[in-house]
């Protein structure tokens, strides 16, 4: 069996430590809800800037990790998950090669965003569709408790970075209001959870409820 050694970057070290526990069980709810609800179907799609790897895990077969720590790339693969080295600006595969790119709470942390996301247009099949979840100003005093972030993104500035990367047909909304979550996981599980997920996407975006503070663009090629 191969020994799995931990990553020795205080990076790859913050990324394994804060996803234990109920953290890491709701993230493989909203990495269900984000797989089934746009790509289930597709193949190969692209995990740019994977974390701890909670979308990757919902398809292992299908879904290829690119991370741009060596070290964290190390790990997961010695977990049987597919993960290359690389980043957002630059792709190791070749031109229209993927059917899906996705990448979660990311490009508020990229200096040249515009480059990203030309970068994914590349990598992209005609038709393949580009998902990017990011947080919005809605409350900047959580936006900059973490001095890593750059920017957030509205409505107007998303729309603009994806017409910089040639998307033509977009379509943007907030993540689905999921407040109480964790005591929906604790107290009733994770299919209890999913169901909340749903819920919240399907009949109370229809009532304006829903979450303000980040936002996910669609974008096809």
């Amino acid at each position: 069996m191969t020994q799995v050694r931990m990553p020795e970057t205080p990076y790859g070290q913050y990324i394994l430590t804060t996803g234990e526990g109920i953290v890491g069980q709701i993230e493989m709810v909203w990495g269900r809800f984000l797989y089934e609800s746009r790509f289930q179907g597709k193949r190969p799609i692209a995990d740019v800037g994977p974390g701890r790897c909670w979308f990757t895990r919902q398809n292992p077969d299908d879904i290829v990790a690119i991370d741009n720590a060596p070290d964290l790339v190390e790990y997961y693969t010695a977990q049987q998950l597919r993960i290359t080295l690389g980043s957002a600006y630059e792709i190791p595969f070749p031109d229209a090669y993927f059917e899906g790119v996705f990448c979660c709470w990311l490009f508020e942390h990229l200096p040249d965003p515009a480059r990203a996301i030309l970068e994914f247009h590349r990598v992209l099949k005609p038709g393949g569709l580009c998902c990017i979840v990011v947080p919005t100003p809605a409350d900047m005093v959580a936006f900059y408790a973490d001095y890593t972030h750059i920017r957030p993104f509205t409505t107007n500035s998303l729309r603009q970075l994806a017409a910089a990367g040639g998307f033509a047909r977009v379509r943007m909304e907030n993540l689905p209001w999921t407040r109480g979550m964790r005591m929906v996981y604790r107290r009733f599980g994770e299919r209890a959870s999913y169901r909340y997920v749903l819920f919240a996407d399907r009949y109370l975006r229809r009532l304006g409820i829903r979450n303000a503070d980040h936002l996910v663009l669609d974008a096809w090629k």
